[in-house]
């Protein structure tokens, strides 16, 4: 076996690799490219791949990320073993080299997939169960959990038109986010909803920009956003409401325009990810729990 570092002549048979080896999830080409290639702390000595006569029999990729207020972290943003290769430690081979990184760097601790804003899943599903064995074996403790949810687009009807009005008769503007709102929205941000900022941003990029926002007193009071992670695969999010604007019915709305832009893109299903308030989805477009996440983390001394 050796250990090489990941290169974009390997995308195809990386992103092929992946999608045979984990079965509970999908890594078309063009996604592999996003959680890697395209991530802007890529590595390439933290993207590595085990083989064995030139073919892939393991894959883990780590990223650094230098959070403003939760300190420099390092992610096992991807990892798979294939299947008959496992139980041999080409994992642990694999992990050694990216955590001895992760020191030298200096990161106060380690977590397992949650990398955003580029991240693939917001935490390792127990249904992998090789894979919840490795990261405890390693040191990682589960410090939480959190649930992906699902929301069927095929049958649904999100027309806010009456709530807008009624919204507006208030004082509260809803609208998708144009060019010139920029600024204003990435104050609201930065001052109520700062660790989705990278995410906000990527919404703006897009085409048609994929973020509808609240404004009052020409300010922008809450958001809803889609397409800023895992680009293409029905991925929605993020979103939030000011505290003080809570209970108005504006983020339903704003939930509701963008599933509608879902929708229209010809999605059969939305992913809600990393979810917390499991009711509010619910209630507003019957969104289902759809997986389970365990979070893992390693303190660093």
């Amino acid at each position: 076996m050796i250990i090489t570092q990941l290169t974009p002549a390997d995308l195809k048979s990386a992103a092929k690799f992946c999608r045979i080896n984990m079965r509970f999830d999908i890594m078309p080409d063009f996604l592999f490219k996003e959680k890697t290639f395209d991530d802007p702390d890529f590595d390439p000595e933290l993207a590595l791949l085990a083989k064995e006569n030139d073919e892939i029999i393991g894959l883990m990729v780590g990223v650094i990320r230098n959070h403003k207020k939760i300190g420099k972290i390092g992610y096992i943003k991807l990892m798979a073993v294939k299947l008959s290769e496992r139980r041999k430690g080409i994992a642990s081979k694999l992990y050694e080299i990216i955590h001895e990184r992760f020191v030298r760097e200096g990161c106060e601790r380690e977590r397992i997939l949650e990398s955003h804003p580029n991240y693939f899943q917001p935490g390792l599903d127990p249904f992998y169960t090789e894979a919840i064995c490795f990261v405890e074996r390693m040191g990682f403790k589960k410090f939480n959990d959190t649930a992906n949810m699902i929301c069927n687009l095929v049958d649904q009807k999100f027309d806010t038109s009456k709530d807008e009005e009624k919204l507006l008769k208030e004082g509260i503007l809803i609208k998708r986010a144009e060019k010139n709102d920029f600024e204003r929205t990435m104050d609201f941000i930065l001052s109520e909803f700062e660790l989705w900022e990278e995410e906000v941003k990527n919404a703006f990029k897009n085409d048609p920009i994929s973020i509808h926002i609240a404004i009052y007193n020409d300010n922008v009071v809450a958001f809803s956003a889609y397409d800023t992670n895992n680009l293409n695969t029905g991925w929605f999010g993020p979103m939030g409401t000011s505290p003080e604007m809570r209970g108005k019915s504006i983020g339903g709305v704003l939930l509701k325009r963008c599933l509608r832009d879902q929708q229209s893109q010809g999605h059969q299903f939305a992913i809600i990810p990393w979810v917390g308030p499991i009711p509010f989805y619910s209630h507003h477009c019957d969104a289902k729990v759809h997986r389970i996440f365990w979070r893992y983390e390693k303190v660093l001394n």
